[in-house]
């Protein structure tokens, strides 16, 4: 993948996010079920990207607080509202690219089938245009697989192209 379309896949990933990147989380945000999560992103007129994730209660809250710190630096606005087993989030931020700032506003909404998978539609919108793109519409969906592989512990995402960071770690940076 060039290195164009992974800041655009950066970008859009961190749009199709915000579900994590609330600074105040409802009470009643469906929760995922402890293990081994399989999640599929596809949008940019690309091959869908696929991500594994260990992950476990702690996890998911560490995910909430870090999102919720970056938030809190880049979005200006920031709404998260729990809609039964929907999910549904807009926000608009302000992004620090190598070629400058972008503003880009987003809406997604993401549906749980209880607590083993979800599936997420997103539309972001950048000013300026990055990459030639002023918009894109993403999709991805998540679902437990089971029982995280020996010598995974929680945080670890093994990434596209087989490389697994830590996301726990992240805070730390």
């Amino acid at each position: 993948m060039s290195a164009p379309r992974r800041l655009l896949l950066a970008l859009s990933l961190l749009g199709l996010a915000t579900v994590a990147v609330a600074q105040d989380l409802p009470a009643n945000m469906p929760k995922r079920k402890p293990g081994l999560w399989e999640m599929q992103t596809s949008g940019m007129g690309g091959h869908a990207q696929v991500m594994k994730l260990c992950l476990d209660a702690d996890t998911d809250q560490a995910m909430y607080k870090m999102g919720s710190q970056m938030s809190g630096q880049m979005c200006s606005k920031f709404n998260v509202n729990v809609q039964g087993a929907t999910v549904v989030s807009d926000a608009v931020c302000k992004l620090n690219t190598p070629n400058g700032a972008v503003n880009m506003t987003s809406h997604s909404e993401t549906r749980f089938e209880g607590d083993t998978a979800y599936r997420t539609e997103g539309h972001m919108k950048y000013e300026p245009a990055v990459m030639g793109q002023s918009e894109m519409a993403m999709s991805s969906a998540g679902h437990w697989v089971g029982e995280c592989p020996a010598g995974q512990k929680p945080g670890d995402m093994v990434m596209p192209n087989g490389s697994t960071m830590n996301i726990k770690d992240m805070q730390h940076h």
